[in-house]
Formats: structure tokens, C-alpha cells, sequence
């Protein structure tokens, strides 16, 4: 969620509505796909579902990226926006290769929802 939150700042006033506006709605659906998939019956399901975050994970990467090349936000944003992308990016990784599928079993299991 600090993801999310810190795009959000650093868009304030943007112009470029579309970019804004994805970018938003992609770090959004890292929380929403993570949430959405805690509540699914079947560790396949629940797998299936961070990946998705975890895509949605990389193509913030990819745009704050983009955003740093084109000068849309300062230095300093862009730098902390990725630093939390690559902390969650990594978490999720974590999640992904838990070969148990309980994520209570896994230490922080439930603090990635805080994410």
C-alpha cells in the first residue's frame, strides 16, 4: 500500500492524465491481486493470483523507469517509488516460491497486505 500511496503523492497535478492514471491502477492492483487471492480456496488459486500482482509489480517498475528518463517526477520520488516496488517485488517472490501455500506459515505472511 506505501507503493501506491507514494505514486499517488508524486502525481499530484500531473498532466499527463493516462500515464498518471495507469500507473496508479497498476500499483493499486498489486494490493487488490495479493488481497483477492488470500480469500481463494486453492493454493493454485491463491499462486495464480501473485503472479498477477507480481506483474502488475514489474510494469510499475517498468513505467517509474520511464517516468525517471522523462523527468515526471524528482529524482528522490522515483528513487523511493522503486525502492518499495523492488521490496515488494522481492516479498512476492517470497510468497510465490513457499512451497507450503499457507501463507501464515510464512514469517510476515499477512504484513504484504500492508504493503
Amino acid at each position: 500500500m506505501d507503493l501506491n500511496v507514494a505514486v499517488d503523492i508524486a502525481l499530484e497535478g500531473d498532466r499527463n492524465f493516462s500515464f498518471k492514471d495507469q500507473l496508479f491502477r497498476a500499483s493499486l492492483s498489486i494490493c487488490n491481486n495479493i488481497a483477492e487471492g488470500h480469500e481463494m480456496p486453492s493454493v493454485r488459486h491463491q499462486v495464480h493470483h501473485l503472479w498477477i500482482a507480481k506483474g502488475s509489480c514489474n510494469e510499475v517498475c517498468s513505467m517509474l523507469h520511464h517516468a525517471k528518463r522523462r523527468s515526471y517526477f524528482a529524482t528522490e520520488q522515483v528513487d523511493r517509488m522503486l525502492s518499495l516496488q523492488d521490496e515488494v517485488g522481492r516479498l512476492l517472490r517470497t510468497y510465490i516460491n513457499n512451497s507450503s501455500g499457507k501463507w501464515s506459515k510464512v514469517p510476515g505472511g499477512m504484513a504484504v497486505l500492508l504493503l
